[in-house]
This record gives C-alpha cells, structure tokens and sequence, in this order.
C-alpha cells in the first residue's frame, strides 16, 4: 500500500509485557486525513497497538517497547518530548463513554483550559460540539450534567472533548460497541465527516464497520501484522490467505 503522506509511521516496534510479546515486529505508515481500521480477533493485540500512538501504555508498568514510532517525523517515544504535549495531538476516545461528571459546557473546557486556551471559550464549546453534531441536542442544555445524557449523546461529547483539545489524529478504541444501532449510525456518520479535518486510527471488533468508516484496514492475528491495505482490496480480495479465512468467518 503507497502511503504518500504519513502522519504516523512505525518501525520495527515490538510491545511486551514483562516476557510475554504482544506485538511483533511491526512496520507501517498511515496516511494523514484518512480512516485507518484496525481489525482482528479478541486479544490480538489492536488496543495495545493503538495506545501505542499517545503513550497510554505508558501507566503500564510492565510495559515495553522496541522500535520506533514517528508523528510527523519524530519518534514519540523521545525523552525530552513531553508526553501531556503528544496526548493532546493525538486525542484518544474509548470504548465506553467517559464524560466527566461535570457540566456539558465544563466537558468541553476543561481540559483547554488546563493547556493555556487563549481563545473565546463559549466559542469553543459550540465549535467543538457542532463538530461532534451534538450541538442542537444540548445548545439549550449547557449547563446540565453530562451525565443525563443518552450513551449515544454521551460519546459523541468525548468526540468534543477530544476535538477541543485541537488534536492531529484522533484515536478510537471500538467507539461504538456499547451503542444501539441508531447510535452506532450517527458516530459512523460522524467518523466520515472528521476525516476531512484529522486523521483516524479505529480499532474495530465489527468488519463491516471497518468496511463502511474506513479507507485503510490492517488485520492482526496474535499480535502479527497479517496485511495491511486499502479497505475496499482488503475485503474483496486480500492477499493472504489467514486475512480472507479471517473476513470470510472462518475463524476468529
């Protein structure tokens, strides 16, 4: 697959856990303003490879990495590069909605203002939150508790929390498994219109979301990149044979 311009790039990384090998060696490059999936069996190693990308392993004591991985052009990994600097450049969104049991309007600022923010934060807010589309749901709702939200409503506000942050990629650990369909729908929806604006990195347990969101899919089998490749190629006519047994339910 011809990436022509990476916003991430890896080389020769390797992730253990004490003795045991989560990711093999691996080597990629994802492009920038694209949706890259990242399919494959439970415990196969996607969110592992994923938390690679902002450091959250990091709060693993056990955790290790060999190899290198650079956002534009520098290794993350880096000793003098500050590690709250790279987590709000490459946002992160989780598997089960997060809000903080604080306002609506608070979900959004509170983490910019603890980064500096010098801008209009009223702008912010409903800048952030038409970004996720849920600014006409709680424009009159501001000031409530982000928890009386829908589970839906509630993980399109991570999705603005994360935008307000002003991130270069955003990451998304199985974003919407713990949804209804209707919900589902909307962050795939939503999933389409951000990657004109950042790059997406989706780990995804539902093939047929992968297929539908994203441009690029990578498969891991045990920790192993199996193939890596457009999406559409990927689906209809991979080129290894464990990719097709795998997509075709053969096993997994």
């Amino acid at each position: 697959m011809q990436i022509k311009n990476p916003v991430l790039s890896l080389s020769s990384v390797v992730v253990r856990y004490d003795d045991f090998t989560a990711i093999k060696p691996c080597s990629l490059e994802i492009e920038r303003h694209q949706v890259t999936a990242i399919i494959g069996p439970s415990g196969c190693g996607k969110s592992t490879l994923l938390r690679c990308f902002n450091r959250m392993n990091d709060f693993v004591d056990s955790f290790r990495l060999e190899g290198e991985i650079l956002f534009e052009g520098r290794n993350i990994y880096d000793k003098d590069w500050d590690v709250v600097d790279i987590r709000r450049r490459i946002g992160m969104v989780f598997q089960k909605s997060n809000p903080f049991p604080k306002s609506i309007a608070q979900n959004i600022i509170w983490g910019p203002k603890l980064n500096g923010y010098q801008g209009s934060l009223d702008d912010l807010v409903q800048s952030s939150l038409q970004r996720a589309g849920l600014w006409n749901d709680v424009k009159d709702r501001l000031h409530e508790s982000a928890l009386t939200l829908s589970g839906g409503q509630q993980q399109r506000l991570c999705i603005a929390r994360a935008i307000a942050m002003q991130p270069e990629v955003i990451l998304m650990d199985e974003p919407a498994s713990a949804l209804d369909p209707r919900s589902t729908a909307r962050i795939e929806e939503l999933i389409g219109e951000l990657r004109r604006d950042y790059s997406i990195v989706i780990v995804t347990h539902n093939m047929q979301q992968a297929a539908r969101v994203s441009d690029a899919t990578l498969f891991l089998y045990e920790g192993e990149l199996i193939e890596y490749g457009a999406t559409d190629k990927l689906f209809t006519n991979p080129d290894v044979q464990k990719t097709e047994d795998y997509i075709t339910g053969r096993f997994g």
